[in-house]
């Protein structure tokens, strides 16, 4: 398991940085669009459509790195007042909810998307912008995530069982 979470780590980190050229994308193409239309009164076609997508790499594609780095907004101010077993636990709990929920939402979206696929939907907009794909990569972002929540439980198992150093990051100076 631990050469797997050090593959899918590498895996993340390449879809991460899928997710930063697309926000440099939505960048230069704001900036474009945007300096058009006040310089020359001529905005640019699409770019609202093609930001709408964008986003949706961004947010699902850096979910599971994002996890995998503890980058999410946590609450360790209670955490800090538990023994540091305890608060494993409770991180261990945390993302057990997380990885339901997220398979959940992945499931329903990968229904969502097959249907879409199935119609050929786009965007109706300045420019007709295909959206299957971009529903698509909704529950690839959350099967992604639910693999990284599983490795997190695993870890968190193993430094309750002594495999793993007793810590937790945000946490290092709880006491037993």
């Amino acid at each position: 398991m631990e050469k797997f979470a050090r593959w899918f780590k590498k895996i993340n980190l390449a879809f991460a940085f899928v997710a930063m050229a697309a926000i440099a994308l939505m960048i230069i193409s704001t900036t474009l669009d945007t300096t058009s239309r006040y310089t020359f009164n001529y905005p640019l076609a699409g770019v609202f459509e093609l930001n709408e997508v964008l986003m949706v790499i961004v947010v699902f594609l850096s979910l599971a790195w994002t996890q995998g780095e503890r980058g999410h907004t946590r609450v360790v101010l209670g955490m800090r007042k538990l023994s540091i077993r305890n608060a494993i636990k409770l991180d261990m709990v945390c993302w057990i909810i997380c990885f339901i929920f997220l398979a959940v939402m992945g499931w329903q979206s990968a229904r969502e998307a097959i249907r879409s696929f199935e119609i050929s939907e786009f965007r109706w907009g300045a420019v007709q912008m295909p959206i299957w794909w971009a529903k698509a990569l909704v529950p690839f972002g959350c099967g992604l995530t639910c693999i990284q929540l599983v490795i997190d439980v695993w870890v968190n198992r193993g430094r309750l069982k002594g495999t793993f150093p007793l810590d937790l990051p945000d946490l290092r100076d709880v006491g037993e």
